[in-house]
């Protein structure tokens, strides 16, 4: 038993070293390519799988010092870790759900990348651009001549990017394939995140009633083992199926036992017989 908490505790901790990769590429990605996803929201996703594996942690500490110690935990949460959980199943269902805003339906994210879009060509931003433009291929947002890098100046037309590299499509299918990845990624870290605690949920409910029934059991057997015969072997004594077993058992006495009968037996009274208007009581 010891093994397999300890294999689980292992395997728990790589699945959050996961999630906590997972979020990290998300938050990169976000920053990288200048995504139409809120920094706030990515960063909060990197540290929900810390905050995960500190309440799991949290809440199996209060549990095990409420109810007796390691020596004999019982696997039942108290109020203040169901607070904790409760906390974060709200802190994931908000990720989750910001999450999914940037994965479906396609056509909805269009205002989303059309402003991030305006919003780094006024402001001249020829880094995240150019990144962007490198990384699909591509030259503008919805044509090659659309809001581009090179920006149009006196030296540049609007074209300039298709006429220097020669690249014939727009940028704006890969750039919303990135922000449906970069969303789908978090969510898949809120999810299993939640997944996680209600897995742990049941393994600990699965383990209770267990360790109850067998310390009940084990306590009324020797609480009521009482000079030797116990309660269970008298409940067995005093009752059989079988007449023949109980034939059996009642010739097995011991003779002391069997006087004893005898001698209670015989001082039995017993009416003698009627002799004339007078009963006379006997001793037999």
């Amino acid at each position: 038993m010891r093994q397999s908490g300890q294999a689980l505790s292992l395997i728990l901790l790589l699945v959050l070293v996961g999630l906590f990769i997972l979020a990290g590429i998300a938050l990169n990605r976000v920053r990288s390519l200048a995504l139409p996803i809120s920094t706030v929201t990515a960063t909060a996703t990197i540290i929900l799988p810390v905050f995960t594996g500190v309440t799991l942690g949290g809440s199996r500490s209060l549990t095990r010092r409420s109810h007796g110690g390691l020596r004999n935990p019982k696997m039942s949460f108290s109020w203040s870790a169901i607070l904790l959980v409760m906390l974060l199943v709200i802190y994931e269902t908000v990720i989750a759900t910001l999450a999914l805003t940037h994965m479906a339906p396609p056509n909805n994210l269009s205002c989303h990348l059309e402003r991030q879009w305006s919003w780094l060509f006024s402001s001249k931003n020829a880094d995240v651009i150019r990144r962007i433009q490198d990384r699909h291929q591509c030259c503008g947002l919805h044509s090659v001549q659309d809001r581009a890098w090179p920006f149009p100046d006196r030296s540049h037309t609007a074209a300039a990017c298709h006429e220097a590299f020669g690249r014939q499509r727009s940028c704006f299918g890969g750039w919303r394939q990135d922000e449906q990845i970069t969303g789908g990624l978090m969510f898949v870290v809120a999810v299993v995140a939640f997944l996680i605690k209600l897995l742990m949920f049941v393994i600990y409910q699965s383990h209770n009633p267990f360790n109850s029934s067998s310390r009940s059991t084990f306590h009324f057997a020797t609480d009521g083992d009482v000079s030797g015969g116990g309660i269970q072997r008298r409940i067995g004594d005093a009752y059989h199926d079988d007449p023949l077993v109980d034939r059996q058992a009642t010739g097995s006495q011991s003779p002391s036992e069997g006087d004893n009968q005898t001698t209670h037996t015989s001082s039995v009274m017993q009416p003698s017989r009627l002799h004339g208007d007078e009963n006379e009581w006997r001793d037999v």
